[in-house]
């Protein structure tokens, strides 16, 4: 298999998988990062037909960063252009996996609609198509890739790269869901703004504690121990930062204005995090999230 997007989230991929006994080459633009790898010990291409020559299955696991509140899907188009000229080039039928976290609708209005446009080859008899989303952490992206709470496949139906998947991460956990390419894009963005939410409402309930003089930490301590809950994001004054939880609650917030509903609970959100900002000197992220995404 072949990693496209050697980052945080395409190193652990592709390391993690190489663990499992799978043969890895790794692709990305940064020859630093390929350096690296290839120091490590794993094998790495020189440019992405070169990875994809070599292998059945690849991994896009390039940034999808958010300016102005937009997600910009300048790294996945340049992606679809390479991919579309190795198809054009081909007569080995290849499997394409998605791990870049992308809006609703993405997959089918951008990913797919590209490729069957600009590739002579068909789609479920050259080469097929599913969305992966990752959940991984970057200080301990590695050990999230070993340890996933599920696996998210998105995909039209039954498909021969589906069922691959499924196979792939059996190993790993037994929650393995397989549905559309909408809902496997949601549930990465909801994840992502669930922890957001969980964090700002623990700040607003901290700013609540410290005007009624009462002991925040005590509170979040006796919340926190309901399993249900947990002490994840519970304590008062850390926002979430970094390059997942904004950029995603920013992206999914304007998603949601342009689809003509108003994200009252997202912006709640957005503000709250944005007063702790200004009110925290030394800022800290909240333990575990995510500081990067490819």
């Amino acid at each position: 298999m072949s990693i496209i997007g050697s980052g945080v989230v395409g190193s652990a991929t592709g390391q993690g998988f190489h663990k499992l006994g799978h043969e890895v080459i790794f692709y990305d633009i940064s020859k630093d990062r390929l350096r690296t790898l290839k120091n490590n010990g794993y094998k790495v291409a020189d440019n992405l037909s070169d990875a994809m020559s070599q292998t059945d299955i690849s991994f896009v696991c390039v940034n999808t960063p958010t300016h102005n509140s937009q997600q910009d899907l300048s790294q996945i188009l340049s992606v679809l252009y390479q991919l579309a000229n190795y198809l054009n080039s081909t007569d080995k039928r290849h499997m394409l996996v998605f791990r870049s976290t992308m809006l609703p609708g993405t997959m089918r209005s951008v990913v797919l609609n590209y490729l069957e446009k600009n590739c002579i080859k068909k789609r479920g008899v050259d080469y097929e198509v599913a969305y992966n989303p990752e959940f991984l952490r970057q200080i301990s992206a590695l050990e999230d890739f070993f340890k996933p709470d599920r696996a998210i496949i998105g995909d039209e139906g039954s498909s021969e790269l589906s069922n691959l998947l499924v196979d792939i991460y059996k190993p790993l956990t037994k929650n393995i869901l397989t549905t559309s390419f909408e809902a496997a894009e949601l549930i990465k963005y909801a994840s992502n703004c669930f922890l957001s939410l969980k964090i700002s409402f623990f700040n607003e309930i901290g700013l609540i504690c410290k005007h009624l003089g009462i002991d925040d930490k005590v509170v979040s301590l006796g919340v926190s121990l309901d399993k249900r809950i947990g002490k994840y994001g519970t304590e008062f004054g850390r926002p979430f930062d970094g390059m997942c939880l904004p950029k995603d609650t920013q992206a999914l917030a304007s998603f949601i204005k342009q689809n003509r509903i108003e994200p009252d609970l997202l912006e709640i959100v957005l503000n709250i995090n944005k007063k702790i900002e200004d009110l925290t000197t030394t800022r800290q992220l909240v333990p575990g999230a995510r500081e990067a995404h490819s």
